[in-house]
Parts: C-alpha cells; structure tokens; sequence
C-alpha cells in the first residue's frame, strides 16, 4: 500500500527560492522568485556525520514535503537554494528522494537545511 504522509502531521509552510547559476554585481547568487510550499513538516533536528577524528553537523534541520498534500512542490530541489520558515532562513543542503516501497514514484521528499 502507498500511503501518503498523513496530512495532520503537515503543519508547517515554507519559503522556497531556487538558486540560480547567475551572480549579482557584489558576486552574490541570484535566486528565483519565492513560492509558498504547503502542508509540510519542519523538525529542527541536528543532523550529525561523524568519523574517527571529527564530528560534524551537516543540517539543523529536516523538511518533509509529501508529494501527494503539500502544495506548490517545484518538479525538483535545487541544493544551495534558500528555505525560509517563519523567520529563520536555511540553505539547502541535501535533498532526499523516498520512493513507493512497490513502483519508481517518489512519496516525498526529505530536505536537510543548514
């Protein structure tokens, strides 16, 4: 069976602006107009990568984004760009694609900020 996240547990929005390849004239990146997407889930969690001399944070937080209720959901996650929720704003670090257990469809995304 292919269930969906169940829509109670998607309470939060965010701000979404995909990094572009272009520059500003300070060198800065220059990022699309933002969409709203809806229905989403927003854990603030760190993240750790670890190994035998270092350990590392590599996001703060993870955004779940269902493919079936959240809203306004671009055809793909563009690493580097920016997430806005409530006031703080993110970078996108890792986008994650978890499939259908039985057919090649994705059943939401998992995106790490930073």
């Amino acid at each position: 069976m292919n269930v969906p996240l169940p829509k109670p547990w998607l309470i939060h929005d965010i701000v979404y602006e995909e990094i572009t390849d272009r520059k500003d004239s300070h060198g800065n990146p220059i990022y699309r107009d933002p969409i709203i997407i809806k229905h989403v889930r927003f854990d603030n969690e760190t993240v750790f990568s670890r190994d035998a001399t270092d350990t590392k944070i590599v996001a703060n937080a993870v955004i779940f984004v269902d493919s079936t209720h959240s809203t306004n959901v671009p055809e793909k996650f563009v690493e580097q760009s920016k997430i806005t929720f409530r006031e703080d704003v993110f970078t996108l670090k890792k986008v994650i694609e978890a499939y259908h257990p039985t057919k090649n469809k994705v059943r939401h995304y998992e995106l790490e900020v930073v």
